[in-house]
């Protein structure tokens, strides 16, 4: 065990204390901190840091709370939940129907044998003049939009904006849309060269590189010969409960940050590299020593508990290498386990003090195992093979609420058919529905067949007798890819039947009264039922979702970009702020969705989700919606024949085909200044463009320099421009 000696030949190889006192010239005594006392108060900073950020978040939070009395903050993004009982549905149906208009369509419905018609004029269809452009004299009003309205929409438009001032979310702007016309403001959020490396910006590089300089002062401030290398040793020891508590799923310091594991994990590995090559200075340093002293073979021996400490270490290191990482989670991830157990405990026999550090880590990591428990659950789901969109889709019937659009989820698949060791893997997948829909549609996840685990899955799902595993029972919810075309000629049909009279579609009743949809046929083929393939899984989560708090549906418009198997997220979020909408809990009256695929085939088995979208805007006088798809492949002569087979021979109107890659400044800039900006405004202007991306590192950086691109004056005109990458 170490002493507080100064005699090296007796100090512990992991941390003394180090000498506690010493002589200046003029012969007066001045006390010293301890390594033990420094090191601590370093550790003390990082979390005044950590402080200091997380109060950032405050008025974010303090809004989220205030929003619908914090129902919302505390029920979604938590914990994964079943169905809620029938009883509890009709009395939210009943409250609804007190601030739901009457039932009436605001435009002709949007689907004539599956496809979209001419509308009749409404809100969002209303050509506005360069009255709303940057650098004009004045915008348009809510009053004259209103007066372009026709006559039938007029009272529908006006008792939506009534509703929903008083319970739209209260928009804060985040703490760099505040700063952002200081001189070096965007630079810091703009993404660190070169590829914008480990999603950093900037600003987090700087944060990194801040912390190293520290870390490397206090290593050698105020000590000196071995000194340094007990303090090295200290600091290694101190910050363990904090770099676990940055690399823990369910950690107290994402939380206050408002940032899921993945967001602050850049961290995690920073600390914990500079903490094995301080651990590392801290063990060469004293072998040098005893080989200098030809004393390295007995106090090699005597120090056991030190070797094994670092060698805890070494292995969470070593197989922390992305060659690692990348080609073996699992070993990856059992590696960080046993060297975990290996040096907390190691490290208790080898220096005493170390103690109160170790149970400090052992009981964040028990809090996470125990918060992951909970968020864990054992269920049935159903697979269905998407062969356009080279993808399965993952539906959990049970699991219907708890969680928000963004958010991803980890699977663990009990079936030997995936794997030997398939229950010890847990792969994570961005959910693509929303919480608690009114159809009772469970939770859902398109997986692309990329790697092993996802391929095995895809073949389990096409051929489910070949892989061992069960058909689901005729009343299974999936997407049949046999019905879904047929599905749009069915909905049109039955749109084009309640639209006679001027009434709300048999198909969308449910939108407006709140209760479950009726199984019609109609609604039926609109999802598709069949003999789906089933398979146990442990869902977990779910994790991750909007930054600091932030509320999507407190922002004017949205522009949500994404990419390839990305689109889970874009549908999600979309879908969330169509339903915030139909609550009337919104201030939302934009939102355009950018998919960039390869191959335009990927859209066909999207289309009934996203032709429900498009049908539930049409009823919607205040919001619009649109879909541009970019494709960088030749069209197919199949995707051709199925385009043509589709009732009425094309696409829906929202939905646009657009060949080759999209210019993103060009696309950020018209959203905002010729889009967002041209929106009628009543006085207190509008509240923000929140900017959605989710897909590959050089789509997120082009969508990113589009944002930075934007002057100052178009940021104002719009109440601030935010980014969101997933």
């Amino acid at each position: 065990m170490s002493s507080n000696s100064t005699n090296t030949n007796s100090t512990a190889a992991a941390g003394g204390t180090g000498p506690s006192s010493g002589s200046s010239r003029g012969g007066s005594s001045l006390p010293v901190p301890s390594n033990e006392s420094v090191a601590a108060l370093f550790g003390l900073s990082l979390i005044f840091v950590l402080v200091f950020f997380a109060a950032l978040t405050v008025p974010r939070l303090l809004a989220s709370l205030h929003h619908q009395g914090g129902k919302v903050f505390r029920s979604d993004g938590w914990l994964l939940k079943p169905k809620r009982s029938a009883a509890s549905r009709a009395k939210d149906a009943v409250r609804r129907s007190l601030f739901m208009p009457p039932a009436q369509p605001t435009r002709q419905p949007t689907l004539r044998r599956g496809l979209v018609t001419t509308p009749a004029p409404f809100a969002n269809d209303i050509e506005y003049s360069d009255e709303g452009h940057i650098g004009t004299a004045r915008p348009m009003s809510l009053a004259e939009e209103e007066a372009k309205y026709p006559a039938h929409l007029r009272t529908l438009a006006q008792h939506h904006r009534q509703v929903q001032a008083a319970r739209a979310p209260a928009h804060v702007p985040s703490t760099s849309t505040v700063l952002h016309s200081l001189p070096l403001a965007p630079w810091f959020g703009r993404p660190f060269y070169p590829n914008h490396v480990n999603n950093m910006s900037n600003g987090q590089a700087c944060m990194l590189l801040v912390y190293a300089v520290g870390f490397a002062v206090v290593t050698f401030i105020m000590t000196s010969g071995t000194g340094n290398l007990k303090r090295a040793g200290w600091l290694v020891v101190v910050q363990t409960p904090l770099v676990v508590s940055l690399g823990s799923k369910n950690s107290l310091v994402g939380f206050l940050l408002g940032r899921g594991y993945e967001k602050i994990n850049v961290f995690h590995r920073w600390m914990g590299q500079l903490m094995f090559v301080a651990a590392l200075f801290h063990v060469i340093g004293y072998m040098i020593l005893w080989i200098r002293r030809n004393v390295e073979a007995r106090q090699s021996a005597k120090y056991f508990e030190a070797w094994a400490a670092f060698a805890g270490f070494s292995l969470i290191a070593v197989f922390s290498l992305p060659v690692f990482r990348r080609s073996s989670y699992r070993l990856f991830f059992n590696a960080h386990w046993v060297g975990y157990m290996t040096y907390l405990i190691a490290i208790c026999y080898h220096v005493e003090e170390a103690l109160y550090w170790s149970l400090a880590t052992f009981f964040i990591l028990g809090l996470d195992f125990i918060c992951r428990l909970f968020k864990s659950h054992y269920t049935t789901v159903t697979l269905t093979p998407l062969p356009d969109f080279s993808a399965t889709r993952i539906e959990v019937p049970r699991l219907t609420r708890g969680w928000k659009a963004g958010q991803h989820v980890r699977l663990r698949a009990f079936t030997f058919k995936l794997g030997k060791w398939a229950f010890a893997e847990a792969h994570p997948f961005t959910i693509a529905s929303v919480s608690e829909t009114r159809n009772g549609q469970g939770l859902v996840l398109y997986v692309k067949s990329a790697g092993d685990w996802t391929k095995k899955l895809y073949d389990a799902a096409a051929d489910p007798g070949k892989s061992g595993l069960e058909k689901g029972s005729a009343g299974t919810t999936f997407l049949n890819m046999n019905a879904s075309l047929a599905s749009l000629e069915t909905l049109g049909r039955s749109e084009e039947e309640g639209s006679e009279e001027g009434k709300v579609p048999p198909s969308l009743e449910h939108y407006i009264t709140g209760e479950k949809a009726p199984a019609t046929a109609s609604a039926r083929t609109l999802v598709g039922f069949g003999s789906g393939t089933t398979m146990k899984m442990i869902v977990e989560g779910p994790y991750g979702g909007p930054c600091g708090h932030m509320m999507r549906s407190s922002f004017t418009s949205s522009l949500i970009v994404v990419g390839g198997s990305g689109v889970t997220y874009g549908l999600s979020v979309v879908e969330e702020l169509i339903r915030d909408v139909e609550k009337l809990q919104s201030r939302t009256r934009l939102i355009a969705l950018y998919w960039v695929v390869t191959d335009p085939a990927c859209l066909i088995p999207l289309l009934p989700t996203l032709t429900s979208l498009s049908n539930r805007v049409s009823y919607i006088p205040t919001l619009r919606f649109t879909l541009t798809v970019h494709y960088t492949r030749a069209v197919s002569p199949a995707f051709s024949a199925k385009l043509k087979s589709l009732p009425g021979g094309g696409l829906p109107r929202d939905i646009v085909l657009e060949p080759g890659r999209p210019n993103f400044k060009q696309v950020v800039d018209e959203f905002v200044k010729w889009k967002t900006n041209r929106l009628a405004r009543g006085s207190d202007g509008l509240s923000g463009v929140l900017v959605g991306v989710c897909g590959p590192g050089a789509l997120a950086q082009s969508v990113r320099a589009g944002v930075d691109a934007l002057s100052d004056d178009a940021r104002r005109s719009v109440g601030g421009v935010e980014i969101e990458e997933e």
